[in-house]
């Protein structure tokens, strides 16, 4: 751009086009991975060495599917742009694919082993997509692709006639034993198709076509498989768990039946048949063994992600902050000993890993600390993340303004980066340490350049930045405001110009800046140049000046942690709540969140006792977010709410979901129905969440629940819609949000307000009754 072109100003018609189109530099950070805005404004260059480092490393997990269990931390400064690629990796186009799960939240109370594995079985059953198809679709179809041709090249010559029988007179020409050279070619057509074989691009055909060009019915192929995996699979423990396995994938496949894979994989894993019944860890690892080793079957790498990990780690403030890491590292160790095949990817910051990890037991930090070797790459002890330079830098301002600059009338841009200037971009790019931090800047800058000066200035848009740099770089301070009528021997009168900017600019732009939407809202700023010393510190007026001065009042600038309006809270509310639905939709996604809603849950009322949410007369005294109890994996949790009225004792009550359907009902009813059996009491009320399109019980589960009502155990039913588990769901990734949202430090809002306005029905079905 020529410096004349830097100089002119914006016109009054470029600036109402860029006005109405907003600030796009307002949403300046991933709330995690899969905000669309990583979509939006995803620069391909951006962190391109450090993606293809980790889709090779992901690689060494697809083609050698033995490998260990191995930690690659990937470390940055916050903002530095750990979350966007992590969802370059989960949704981008580059690389193949891979299961990748993204825990929201840890839950340092359960078996490390069994809160991974249910965010496993959340993460496949969910609605969910990872580069545009979900989990079951990709898995399911991979399997029953390799499965059914296996089946049928194992069919003997006369079932493969009883399979594809010849047209017109099929029984009698199968009595004559014609039609076996046909049934034969059918056959090996379909495995071949099906695997992808007899394509030249080695692209198979997709499933429904290939079953439908080869006469096959979905019903007729699920028989086949269901058969084949009956003959085939053992009689132990692992070959029943595979043999349910397949035949559920296979239904959720080809007869769009999913309620059977998610009943098995939270309840019918521990009702088979054993010998000698195996403990509640038992259980997890012998199905987490079968579920990874299908994975490694289908080449298809199983990769743990924990991102944000000060926000996992530190999410309830009062815990002991090394207890918990420890904890956390423990356990991926630990399952690192017991699991094959696992890659977790840990981005977090720089200093809290070097906080944390330093200070763990030797032998967790040798596993941690252990480098991998990745072919073409070298060895690999740690991905670090640094800040881009201003090439790229460039290419990310200009992503974010190509949709702005498209409204433009033709000839009214300079460049690509219309409204700035390259100085301005390049000023930021050497002097911000991250790349949030210099999306803010840009952020503060468009507001600066579209909304608040005036165009008539004479100042070049280089001295316009240095201006910029220099008013909101620095540290912001509490100020004293002096009153108007201040007598000049108080104050001396403040400069008219600073940085090169007049004062009523000054004062427009900091107004201005104060009314992002997914900022704080002011009334008004003013920029107050005050003595160095403190103004408490000034002599008295002398008593020649007959002007009596009130004392001045201390204002101190918006804090930073207020920069999440009221308004801001509930749109990060909306967002997530949104794409908690998304993934609870699908018939077994709701099963499967199982554990993962009751996390949530036991975050909710956490949060409630720490902001102090009030029910009519009752107030939390006390919550304990996970309880473990019995040996049911996936039953076997609730969360404990002591309930209080004022002079009252507290009532002990036990918040749990009953989501189970068909055969796991009854189960899931019992489990629950005996945490109040136990001693010394821990439960005296229990509240179980249903689905309120499920709430009638028949059969044994109406036994059960009759039998407790005479044994005077006291418990109730709340139905649950759908939008109501999404708020459980989604409650701790937007605590998370809220937290990424505020500056390093600054603690969190109180979040009363949001609660009860947003969760009113919820508070009143998790609490014990409020009369009148």
């Amino acid at each position: 751009m020529t410096t004349a072109a830097a100089d002119r100003p914006l016109t009054d018609r470029a600036r109402d086009v860029l006005k109405r189109a907003g600030n796009p530099f307002r949403n300046y950070f991933a709330r995690n991975p899969d905000d669309e805005v990583c979509a939006r404004y995803h620069v391909p260059e951006l962190f391109a060495p450090e993606r293809d480092l980790l889709h090779a490393i992901i690689d060494l997990y697809r083609y050698d599917p033995t490998a260990h269990s191995e930690v690659v931390p990937v470390l940055g400064n916050k903002g530095a742009g750990k979350t966007h690629l992590l969802h370059s990796i989960k949704h981008g186009v580059g690389g193949a694919w891979q299961l990748l799960v993204t825990p929201g939240v840890y839950q340092k109370d359960t078996d490390f082993l069994e809160y991974l594995l249910f965010q496993i079985i959340d993460t496949l059953l969910g609605g969910g997509k990872q580069k545009g198809v979900r989990p079951l679709d990709q898995v399911g179809e991979n399997l029953v692709r390799r499965q059914l041709g296996v089946a049928l090249r194992d069919l003997s010559p006369a079932d493969k006639v009883e399979l594809f029988p010849p047209p017109g007179l099929g029984r009698w020409a199968r009595r004559l034993g014609l039609g076996g050279q046909q049934a034969q070619e059918r056959s090996e057509w379909l495995a071949e198709n099906l695997s992808g074989y007899s394509n030249f691009a080695r692209m198979p055909t997709p499933l429904p076509q290939a079953l439908a060009d080869a006469g096959l019915t979905p019903q007729r192929a699920f028989d086949l498989l269901a058969a084949h995996a009956g003959r085939t699979e053992a009689h132990n423990t692992a070959g029943l768990m595979r043999r349910h396995i397949l035949t559920g994938f296979a239904k959720a496949t080809l007869l769009k039946d999913e309620a059977e894979l998610a009943n098995f994989l939270t309840y019918g894993f521990a009702e088979l048949d054993f010998q000698v019944r195996p403990t509640r860890q038992d259980l997890v690892l012998a199905l987490f063994k079968v579920l990874a080793e299908l994975f490694r079957s289908l080449k298809t790498p199983v990769v743990v992600a924990f991102d944000q990990l000060e926000d996992l780690l530190l999410a309830r403030r009062s815990d002991d902050a090394h207890k918990t890491a420890e904890a956390f590292f423990a356990g991926i160790v630990q399952v690192m000993h017991q699991v094959d095949g696992l890659l977790f990817l840990v981005f977090a910051e720089r200093g809290l890993w070097n906080r944390f990890v330093p200070s763990l037991d030797g032998y967790i930090q040798d596993r941690l600390n252990n480098p991998v070797h990745v072919p073409k790459h070298g060895t690999v002890k740690a991905i670090r993340l640094e800040a881009p330079d201003g090439g790229l830098v460039r290419r990310v301002v200009e992503a974010r303004l190509r949709p702005v600059l498209d409204e433009l009338p033709e000839g009214e841009a300079d460049s690509d980066v219309t409204p700035f200037a390259e100085e301005e971009i390049a000023r930021v790019a050497a002097t911000e340490p991250t790349l949030r931090d210099m999306l803010q800047q840009f952020r503060h800058l468009f507001d600066h350049v579209v909304y608040g000066p005036d165009d008539m200035q004479t100042g070049p848009r280089g001295a316009r930045a240095n201006g910029v740099s220099q008013l909101y770089d620095e540290p912001v301070t509490p100020v004293t405001r002096l009153p108007a009528a201040e007598p000049p021997a108080l104050a001396a009168p403040a400069p008219l110009s600073y940085g090169g900017l007049d004062r009523g600019t000054l004062n427009r732009l900091a107004q201005l800046l104060g009314h992002d939407d997914d900022d704080y809202r002011v009334g008004a700023v003013d920029i107050i140049h005050v003595p160095a010393d403190p103004v408490a510190a000034l002599p008295p007026p002398e008593p020649a000046v007959p002007v009596v001065v009130e004392s001045a009042p201390i204002v101190e600038p918006p804090a930073r942690s207020s920069i999440l309006s009221h308004a801001a809270l509930l749109e990060l509310w909306d967002q997530e709540q949104r794409a908690a639905r998304r993934k609870l939709e699908p018939d077994g996604a709701l099963t499967g969140a199982t554990r993962e809603l009751q996390a949530g849950l036991g975050a909710f009322l956490a949060a409630c006792h720490e902001h102090g949410v009030k029910v009519g007369p009752w107030r939390l005294q006390h919550v304990v977010p996970e309880w473990s109890f019995g040996d049911h994996p996936t039953y076997g949790m609730v969360t404990l709410a002591h309930w209080a009225c004022k002079d009252g004792q507290p009532w002990k009550v036990g918040v749990g979901l009953f989501l189970s359907r068909g055969a796991g009902k009854p189960k899931d009813l019992e489990v629950k129905l005996g945490a109040m059996d136990t001693r010394p009491t821990v439960v005296d009320h229990l509240i179980l969440l249903r689905p309120e399109d499920d709430l009638g019980m028949t059969g044994k589960s109406k036994s059960l629940w009759a039998e407790a009502e005479r044994a005077g155990k006291h418990a109730r039913l709340e139905p649950a819609a759908l939008d109501g588990l999404a708020q459980v769901y989604s409650f701790p990734r937007w605590i998370a949000a809220v937290r990424e949202a505020l500056p390093d430090g600054a603690p969190l809002p109180n979040l009363a307000d949001v609660i009860q306005e947003r969760c009113e029905k919820l508070l009143e079905q998790v609490c014990m009754p409020v009369v009148g």
